[in-house]
């Protein structure tokens, strides 16, 4: 399944791996009260009571529900983000693990619970050896990257105020435990959805020259815009468009005065991105026209793209190549995805890096794909996950600061 060889799993250090039981526990509780965008309230006061003990000053209710903290260091450094994000997903849990949701029709369904108590692991190494810390690492932990999206949000209260980089992980069942994988420039699409309304007129199915069907010109759209897909776009251009939902008319015998659809647009390229919207636009309007029928089309925009920065990447890479799975750039597996994240946000505003860790592993169960029902990751993943953002923060932390 993978073309990366899984034959020896790297091991955290002794020191890090000590936090494993708790890095689990607190995965665990997260899991079995997981909460949707912009109700994470539970785990918020979880993650700020965590932080409090550790010493730090925990700002809350940021974007309602988001956190954060600054942890000094002892030395003069950047100043650097470490984002998870903290959402569930509305989706009926069927695992059947011990420490499965407790709330109906909610889950974890991929890895946020995860993302936090790797950060807050993270946290807790860092003040504990925060004298040989160059700079300030600020942790954040969001709400909603699930959607509507916490990141923007976040921003506009100020947690990027003086941050000279950010960083975040992903726990990634596309790779088995211990895998890592990113790569310099666009590694997530933009995810836009539309919405097409056709109005026609409506009349008795056995008198269609009655009215003006908009089930037809809506069936032209939708095999036009693939013909648009192919023709107007680039074929070396990551690219999707997608019609996912197709509804109009309620009697066999009534031929509806309005037929809708709608779907997503997933892209890398910001010209691509907005070419094809006035085009579909345009191509709607100019079908309908022809019928003697209206389209509206309406376009929200989701996510941009996420693009990693190139200096920062190869920092990280140079960072984790003697302890993770890495292969060279030439044999390893694309980690492109047409999935959108909104880290993306971040990495508008600021140079950094988001990372897929592996936690894919068929003994723990691990081995259905995110969003799935039976989603769960490999938790031997969670120590490696500290170990992954220590190292690029020291190394971050040598190659930032000033010289």
């Amino acid at each position: 399944m993978f073309a990366c060889s899984a034959d020896v799993q790297p091991r955290p250090s002794e020191e890090i791996a000590q936090l494993k039981d708790e890095l689990v526990e607190l995965r665990r509780d997260f899991h079995k009260h997981p909460e949707l965008a912009f109700e994470e309230f539970r785990t918020a006061k979880v993650v700020a009571e965590y932080l409090t003990d550790l010493g730090l000053e925990p700002k809350t209710g940021i974007a309602i529900t988001g956190v954060t903290a600054d942890i000094v260091g002892g030395l003069p450094g950047p100043t650097l983000l470490l984002r998870a994000d903290m959402d569930a997903l509305p989706i009926h849990e069927q695992t059947g693990l011990p420490f499965a949701s407790l709330v109906e029709g909610k889950m974890h369904a991929c890895g946020h619970d995860g993302h936090t108590a790797i950060l807050l692991g993270t946290a807790k190494k860092l003040v504990e050896h925060r004298d040989k810390l160059r700079g300030t690492v600020r942790v954040l932990f969001q709400p909603a990257e699930e959607g509507p999206g916490g990141a923007a949000p976040m921003i506009e209260e100020g947690v990027l105020e003086g941050v000279d980089a950010a960083l975040g992980l992903h726990l990634w069942l596309h790779l088995p435990t211990g895998h890592l994988n990113f790569c310099a420039g666009p590694m997530l699409a933009a995810s836009d959805e539309f919405e097409v309304s056709i109005t026609g007129v409506g009349t008795h199915a056995a008198s269609p020259q009655m009215g003006i069907d908009p089930v037809t010109v809506a069936c032209h759209c939708v095999t036009s815009a693939q013909t648009l897909c192919t023709r107007s776009v680039d074929p070396k251009e990551p690219f999707v468009f997608s019609v996912t939902t197709f509804n109009a008319g309620t009697a066999s015998n009534v031929i509806p005065h309005r037929a809708d659809f709608g779907g997503t647009l997933r892209t890398y390229s910001e010209e691509v991105r907005v070419d094809f919207k006035k085009r579909f636009t345009k191509l709607c309007a100019g079908i309908a026209h022809a019928h003697g029928a209206r389209a509206d089309v309406i376009w929200r925009e989701g996510y941009p793209a996420l693009v990693n920065d190139a200096k920062i990447a190869s920092l990280c890479e140079e960072a984790c190549n003697d302890f993770f799975h890495m292969l060279s750039p030439e044999r390893r597996p694309d980690p492109r995805s047409l999935g959108g994240e909104d880290m993306s946000f971040y990495l508008q505003k600021v140079p950094g890096c988001f990372l897929f860790l592996g936690a894919y592993n068929e003994e723990a169960q691990a081995c259905f794909n995110h969003h799935h029902p039976k989603f769960t990751i490999d938790e031997d993943a969670l120590p490696m996950g500290v170990e992954l953002f220590l190292r690029c923060v020291e190394k971050l932390g040598q190659e930032l600061s000033p010289k």
